[in-house]
């Protein structure tokens, strides 16, 4: 079955098609395709549409759809070949948006394309995308920014500041702020010294990204 490259508007290869499957190029399984170009996540969401460029694009003003019910989780495929880096593609017209196009980040350079790991990120900060300090990536359970600190600022599950407050800002599944959103385009994210590593987020077409609930779990808050 033949393999079809996808990429975004900057010409950076994202995720290949086998049949009606949508796969990173990790062979995460992303989703799949409906009626030839109508791409669907994991969990059944719409989330836009393949175009014959092999761009993936959504219409941020077109209404949600219904979910669809999961399908089977394919095989875990063979990895490809990484394909050549494409030129930089036009401009989306509005209201679309490139699914796959990361958000600019001051700070950020062409090499943080791949995630780190998370180890790496000890000692980091975790930023919002409005530029609240969340607290700093460490498993110390007494120092008092510490997102393992249960009773600190930024580990208390009852904090305005904390990703563990699932009623606030920065912890709510539907909060556009939050790691937890899985439709986020504005996840928090870490920094370490003038550098921005990886964004923390639930969003499996953000990147470079650090999976929330690998993260949470790493820290021994489940």
């Amino acid at each position: 079955m033949a393999t079809r490259y996808l990429f975004n508007t900057a010409g950076e290869y994202v995720a290949f098609a086998v049949g009606n499957n949508v796969f990173s190029p990790n062979c995460d399984w992303l989703g799949f395709v409906v009626n030839g170009n109508n791409f669907y996540s994991a969990d059944g969401q719409f989330q836009g549409y393949i175009l014959n460029d092999d761009r993936i694009v959504r219409n941020t003003q077109e209404p949600r759809r219904p979910r669809l019910a999961r399908p089977l989780r394919p095989l875990r495929p063979l990895r490809p070949l990484r394909p050549l880096r494409r030129l930089r593609m036009p401009r989306l017209p509005s209201p679309y948006v490139d699914l796959f196009e990361t958000p600019k980040i001051e700070g950020a350079t062409s090499e943080l394309r791949d995630a780190p790991t998370i180890d790496d990120v000890l000692g980091a900060s975790l930023i919002a995308e409005d530029g609240i300090f969340l607290g700093t990536i460490s498993k110390d359970r007494y120092a008092a920014d510490s997102l393992s600190n249960h009773y600190g600022t930024y580990g208390s599950a009852y904090n305005a500041l904390s990703i563990f407050n699932k009623y606030g800002t920065y912890g709510s599944v539907y909060n556009a702020l939050s790691p937890f959103n899985v439709h986020t385009r504005t996840p928090p994210k870490i920094v370490k010294g003038e550098t921005m590593l990886a964004y923390l987020t639930a969003n499996k077409f953000v990147s470079p990204r650090i999976d929330t609930q690998i993260f949470i779990n790493w820290l021994g808050r489940k």
